[in-house]
This record gives structure tokens, C-alpha cells and sequence, in this order.
């Protein structure tokens, strides 16, 4: 058998191992926020989305994403609701409002106009409570909304572009990055909040299937029918061009991946600084193993193993701690950060490309290791 020449290595100063290893899930966790808050702003991004009932959507051709997109004229619902395979097709108003707080000053806010009694979502409660929006001048806050917000409550008043509002009822949605939170009222107090004098246009088209439809066919058949003035998504493909601009194309997605990139490297240089000082505080005894016989490969891979292991000990403990930052964070801000299987491994085969690179160039050192020296 062996001996186990790299672990004993490590736990031979444990105080400067811990300490190494200390660097290492600080790296480590810094990785795994980025991620975390990678991964949440890609969820945030298409959250209403994924909390809407629809198999397809009718946008405009000049859209981008669920805040920035032009309205389509709502004829085209109209045109829509004719196709074979189409149950239902639901017009859907969205645009940025101001909530004035009591206190003074305001706080961002998109407002969603629906018509009353359709089911919009796929939380039935909020479609019942969406019923109550008939009367003029109502509104749903999103309980999730900021502390911007200032204090509200159901029964109580909101002031949106400088009309006043009653609550009627809240529900959960969280905007995120997107807002500082959302209100939904019916398309006829939209229309006075906005003062537009007729609804003639819509953002959003909601198409519903008939049971049993095909998606991709009955997609195809819009596309055929609709004129170019639009497009026709499915939920999938909505979802995933929302997420893709979000993280790709907006600047919160790409500072995120920049910042994984710097822990990645902050994380390969702590690692190479800690075994190129093992390497050089050993030469004597790798100098050592090579007279006895010992291959540079063999001395190599006690090198990487020892690298191997401090990337193991930095791993497991950072997880845990991420696991504890995310539920922290989302207890304070419903920033939707949660730890999954992917994110794991991925970041742990991140830990693992960290001490390959700083392995290659730390181990270069060895090759100073010369028998010669010993006499």
C-alpha cells in the first residue's frame, strides 16, 4: 500500500492548511453567489411569464423583452380567435407607473391591465381575486412588492400616476430587477391611468389551445394568418429569448458572469500561490524522491492530488454556506435565489478546473527539484 504522500502533506501544518483552505472557500462561495444571482436574475426575467396561463403569445414584432415591448393592435386578437385549434385569446396591457408613497418621493411599479374574470394566471386565487377589479378604480398590489412601497394594506389606498386607487386585494409575484413591484388593475381603470381614450391596442396577446392542439402547428397556422406587424411564441421559446436578453444582452446579466469569472480566477491564483509554496518549501524532498526513483509523473500527480484535495476542503463547506446565504437573501429581498443540482455540480466542476490551471503552472516548479542539489 502506498502512503498517501499528498494528504499527508496537507495535514502535516494544519494551521497553514486551514488557512489555505480558508482562501479556497472564500473563492469558492464567491463563485457560487455569482451563480446563485446569475441563475435568480435568468428566473426573474421571465417569472410572469411562467406564472401566466398561455401556450402561445402574440407580440409585437419590435419586442424585446416582458418591459420593453411595443403594442400590437388588438385586431390581431381578433384575427386570432378564428384559428382552428385556438380556445381563447386574452388581450394583456403592461407599462411602468410611478407609486406615490404618504411620505413623498416614489417607487417604481408596472401595472398589468386585465379583463376581469379571465383567467390570466395559473394561480386560481389571484384570477378570483381578479374579480374584484369590476368596480372603477381598483387594484391588486404585489404583497411582494419593495419596502419602497412604504406601508399599504388591503382596504387601504394606492396613488398610481397620481390617481388614487383601492386596494382590493394582494397577491405574490415579485418583480425583482425588474421593479420595484407590480399592481394589476382591470383594462378600464388602465385606460384612465394612462389616459388613453380607447382600447385599441394591446402589448400582449395570451393565446389558449384547445385541448388536444398542437402548439408548434397551431403556431404556424398564426404565423400564416397574422400579418408581419407580429410574432407568434411559444412558451417555451417566449421564456427562453427573456431569459437570453436578460442575462446576454442587459448589463446585470453580463456583470454577473464577469464577476463568476473574477472568483474563478481570484479562486485559480489563491490556489497556485498555495501550491507553488508547497512545492517550493518540498524541492528538497521531491529532489529526494527523484534520486530514489521516483518519476516526475509520479511527483506530478502528488502535486495535483494535493491540489485536488485543498479544492475538495474549500468545496463542501462553501456549499453549505451558500445554501444559508441564498435562503437569507431570499427571506430579505424574495430575490429568487435557490441551489440546485446543476448549480452544484457546476460549480464544482468549476473547483475542479481551478486546480487543474493552477496545478499546471505551480507544477513547473517541480522540474527545479535536481538530485544534484542534495550533495
Amino acid at each position: 500500500m502506498r502512503t498517501p504522500l499528498a494528504w499527508l502533506n496537507t495535514i502535516q501544518n494544519r494551521k497553514r492548511s486551514a488557512t489555505a483552505v480558508g482562501g479556497i472557500c472564500f473563492a469558492i462561495l464567491l463563485i457560487f453567489m455569482q451563480a446563485g444571482f446569475l441563475g435568480a436574475a435568468k428566473l426573474n426575467a421571465s417569472l410572469a411569464y411562467r406564472e401566466m396561463r398561455f401556450d402561445l403569445m402574440i407580440v409585437s414584432r419590435g419586442y424585446l423583452m416582458l418591459t420593453r415591448s411595443e403594442s400590437i393592435d388588438i385586431y390581431r386578437i381578433l384575427q386570432a380567435r378564428n384559428i382552428p385549434g385556438v380556445a381563447a385569446v386574452r388581450g394583456l396591457r403592461l407599462d411602468g407607473a410611478r407609486w406615490s408613497k404618504n411620505a413623498g418621493g416614489s417607487a417604481s411599479c408596472f401595472v398589468f391591465g386585465v379583463t376581469p374574470g379571465e383567467p390570466y394566471f395559473n394561480d386560481e386565487a389571484l384570477n378570483a381575486a381578479a374579480t374584484r377589479l369590476q368596480a372603477p378604480q381598483t387594484v391588486l398590489v404585489d404583497r411582494l412588492s419593495r419596502s419602497s412601497y412604504g406601508p399599504w394594506s388591503v382596504g387601504g389606498a394606492a396613488v398610481l400616476n397620481g390617481q388614487k386607487l383601492s386596494i382590493q386585494g394582494d397577491y405574490a409575484l415579485g418583480m425583482g430587477l425588474l421593479a420595484d413591484g407590480s399592481a394589476i388593475v382591470s383594462l378600464d381603470t388602465y385606460l384612465r391611468l394612462y389616459r388613453i381614450p380607447r382600447l385599441d391596442r394591446v402589448e400582449f396577446g395570451l393565446v389558449q389551445l384547445a385541448p388536444g392542439a398542437d402548439p408548434a402547428a397551431v403556431a404556424a397556422a398564426l404565423r400564416a394568418a397574422l400579418p408581419g406587424d407580429v410574432m407568434v411564441l411559444t412558451k417555451p421559446e417566449l421564456i427562453d429569448r427573456e431569459e437570453n436578453y436578460f442575462v446576454n444582452v442587459k448589463p446585470v446579466g453580463i456583470m454577473f458572469q464577469v464577476g463568476m469569472f473574477v472568483a474563478f480566477v481570484v479562486g485559480a491564483v489563491i490556489l497556485y500561490q498555495i501550491l507553488a509554496s508547497e512545492i517550493t518549501n518540498r524541492l528538497r524532498e521531491f529532489a529526494t524522491l527523484k534520486a530514489m526513483g521516483y518519476t516526475e509523473r509520479y511527483i506530478y500527480w502528488v502535486g495535483i492530488k494535493q491540489g485536488l484535495i485543498f479544492s475538495f476542503l474549500g468545496y463542501f463547506p462553501s456549499l453549505l454556506l451558500s445554501i444559508g446565504l441564498y435562503r437569507l437573501l431570499r427571506a430579505l429581498s424574495s430575490f429568487p435565489v435557490y441551489m440546485d443540482w446543476s448549480r452544484a455540480l457546476f460549480v464544482f466542476g468549476l473547483s475542479l478546473g481551478m486546480c487543474a490551471i493552477a496545478a499546471v503552472f505551480a507544477l513547473g516548479k517541480i522540474k527545479r527539484a535536481d538530485p544534484a542539489d542534495l550533495f
